[in-house]
């Protein structure tokens, strides 16, 4: 059983040596570590290259000379090279909690027992902590008002995505299934869900696996969901109109039997639930 961490960086310096000790205080060792920077400007670089001349065996840079691709393309390329039997994907500002493959490779086990061809994805909760790794909420779902339960439903989980990135793991079935991405896709983690609860299976740990800093860099994924947000969302509506436009062509991928009016009427219904429950 092989399995690999893929991690992108850009400009991580700051944070990234407390993410690799996280990585390397991982109770599940056996573990390989994949990288693509995406052409960082900072110490970023030299930071990696000194940790993968400690542990040349466990770390692997992928190089192919793009630069600036961003998360969702920098990402799909490490998922390309990537042949383990289950992959997990890495931020470089986050720390992983000490069980977190422990846990996650269980949970994608028991599912596979039941399920032992079906493209499948395992994912958790996390906590929300500041700059300095201080808590600012035990649970990033509640934090942003998120229901883990809408990946029983491809409309909401769409709209109202629970499925954070450097949660996930996936069996090389999804890999398979999710490459390469279409046009279109807004980020990998929401795809890879996507392509899982369409032709597969996802399910969740109840459970936070990472610490999940809030910073410049990171806020909108950890936005408190309250009228502010909301707001923000209304003077930002070409912005909001692209993404539901880009979730429409998602969900057109990989389910034939779309229905627009599902969609708004999802939409509309998951839009009141968070906002009257602020």
């Amino acid at each position: 059983m092989k399995i690999d961490i893929l991690l992108s960086t850009y400009n991580g310096a700051a944070f990234l040596e407390e993410l690799l000790q996280s990585l390397y205080a991982q109770t599940f060792t056996d573990w390989h570590l994949l990288i693509r920077d995406d052409g960082s400007e900072d110490n970023t670089p030299q930071l990696l290259e000194n940790y993968r001349e400690k542990d040349r065996n466990r770390i692997t840079f992928i190089t192919d000379g793009d630069k600036q691709l961003g998360p969702k393309r920098s990402f799909e390329k490490l998922l390309q090279q990537s042949e383990a039997d289950y992959i997990l994907f890495c931020d470089q500002d986050d720390v992983w909690l000490p069980n977190k493959i422990v846990h996650t490779l269980k949970k994608m086990q028991e599912l596979e027992s039941k399920n032992p061809h079906t493209p499948a994805l395992v994912f958790s909760d996390l906590t929300v902590t500041d700059n300095n790794l201080q808590i600012v909420h035990p649970s990033l779902w509640k934090f942003t008002k998120v229901n883990p339960e809408n990946i029983n439903n491809i409309y909401k989980l769409i709209i109202n995505n629970p499925v954070v990135g450097c949660t996930v793991m996936i069996n090389k079935k999804l890999k398979e299934q999710a490459l390469p991405f279409p046009a279109g896709v807004i980020m990998h983690d929401l795809w890879l869900a996507i392509t899982a609860a369409a032709n597969g299976e996802i399910v969740y740990l109840n459970e936070p696996a990472v610490l999940y800093r809030i910073h410049s860099n990171n806020t909108i994924g950890a936005s408190r969901t309250d009228k502010k947000y909301y707001l923000k969302r209304l003077k930002n509506l070409h912005l909001t109109m692209l993404q539901n436009r880009n979730a429409i062509k998602m969900l057109r991928f990989q389910d034939k039997n779309f229905n627009i009016g599902k969609f708004m009427y999802y939409k509309i219904l998951v839009t009141f639930n968070k906002l009257f429950r602020i």
